[in-house]
């Protein structure tokens, strides 16, 4: 597998060599559209004194007539995305009919995700800022959707590549997954056509927080109370960047140095350990965790206050 990949809005492309392998097209017909198809027969006899004759009949013709057809391979995927990710889907749309035609083409997201198709100019199935251009309409049938250009019937000139960009919604939950159905449709016969998916399974980070106190139930005044922050990432995928923030709710003073993370000590100032109280943000204590890996990656912090 050949991967470029860049996050925050840029692009992700994958050249997966067992997933996109493109078919020699197979023709779905034959004779090209506006031939002439000629027959003439023939009878050979003698007559009375053996002499060789022969008559032939009239001529009659056949013009063949044009057929659509279209092929839209491959089905690509599941290839597995983060929230964010863009993916550029191969496809090779082919002319499979017996005449000159041009193929509408769109691209729709089952879960209504965003979808761009790009004409692959080069055709390498990577998308090139630049050299890949959005695909438009240029059959001049005034139905504004995307196609091919002119395709020939045969030969170099009959199909051409694309690129289908899928864009993970940011958010998506973990486990989530999208198909994107690419038709290819004839304009000379809007009833040829065919289809080809690309799916895509979403890893991402579920992040739970779970907080505690302790002595339960009404207390007095000064009674101090340890609070408890379980974080757990319950996603397929890490969590990163990760950072717990709790004010000191109202009418409690913080106790000093009371943070534990993964109970180990930590300090209240803005030193060389992961915490620190008022420091960071005010009236606050402030935990900076980190990554926590997936599937159950977890953090544990406590601290004090006194009932005032």
């Amino acid at each position: 597998m050949i991967r470029r990949l860049t996050k925050g809005g840029t692009c992700l492309a994958v050249l997966a060599l067992a997933m996109t392998v493109l078919a020699v097209p197979s023709w779905a017909v034959g004779t090209r559209a506006g031939t002439n198809i000629t027959n003439t027969a023939r009878v050979d006899f003698r007559d009375v004194n053996g002499n060789a004759l022969f008559q032939l009949s009239n001529t009659v013709s056949t013009t063949v007539s044009q057929v659509g057809g279209v092929i839209v391979d491959p089905n690509n995927g599941p290839v597995t995305l983060d929230p964010g990710d863009v993916f550029y889907f191969p496809h090779l749309v082919t002319n499979a009919g017996n005449f000159d035609d041009y193929i509408n083409i769109t691209a729709v997201s089952a879960g209504g995700w965003p979808v761009a198709i790009y004409r692959d100019v080069n055709g390498d199935g990577l998308y090139q800022p630049g050299l890949d251009i959005p695909l438009l309409d240029s059959a001049g049938d005034a139905d504004a959707i995307p196609d091919s250009g002119f395709l020939s019937d045969s030969g170099a000139g009959s199909s051409m590549r694309i690129l289908v960009a899928v864009t993970v919604p940011a958010g998506t939950a973990d486990g989530a997954g999208d198909v994107t159905t690419v038709t290819g449709t004839s304009v000379f016969d809007p009833t040829k056509t065919d289809i080809a998916t690309d799916t895509i399974n979403v890893t991402s980070p579920n992040v739970s927080v779970v907080k505690s106190v302790a002595p339960l139930g009404p207390q007095p005044p000064g009674t101090v109370l340890t609070y408890t922050i379980v974080v757990t990432n319950n996603g397929s995928a890490a969590a990163n960047t990760v950072v717990l923030t709790d004010p000191i709710p109202a009418n409690t003073t913080y106790q000093a140095a009371s943070i534990t993370y993964n109970a180990a000590p930590r300090t209240d100032g803005a030193d060389g350990d992961n915490a620190d109280y008022n420091a960071t943000n005010p009236g606050q204590v402030t935990v900076s965790i980190g990554a926590l890996a997936a599937t159950g990656g977890t953090a544990t912090v406590t601290f004090r206050v006194q009932i005032n």
